[in-house]
């Protein structure tokens, strides 16, 4: 399966795009005021290399830093690079990034907006 790969490009697509923390699930930095946490599941199509995934994107802004619209700011730059993604070539192909839903919370002292997109992708 393609998934670690797929997100290690994103995480390094992001990074490039945003200039901020972008983090894995394994990651075991620490994370910094402002951040991006990737998150994926997917499932493989049945009968092909192909897979299917939710992609959620959580833009995390330290509120002792960032006011909540400085947050709301954050979050659509991350949306905008998310939508207009492109990776750098190698074992893994995106196919296609599709916006699903939004979500603001509020996590201890940080704002968090979620944001959840389906995506297709594969072997190149």
């Amino acid at each position: 399966m393609n998934d670690g790969a797929l997100t290690l490009a994103i995480r390094d697509a992001l990074e490039d795009e945003l200039g901020v923390f972008v983090g894995l699930p394994q990651d075991d930095a620490a994370i910094p005021a402002q951040a991006v946490l990737l998150d994926l599941t997917s499932d493989v199509v049945v009968g092909s290399p192909l897979q299917r995934g939710t992609l959620t994107l959580s833009a995390c802004s330290q509120a002792d830093d960032y006011t909540v619209q400085e947050n709301v700011s954050f979050a659509a730059a991350v949306d905008a690079a998310m939508r207009s993604l492109t990776i750098a070539p190698g074992a893994v192909q995106l196919y296609g990034v599709v916006a699903q839903t939004t979500e603001n919370t509020r996590e201890e002292r940080h704002w968090r907006t979620n944001l959840t997109y389906t995506i297709g992708f594969g072997p190149t």
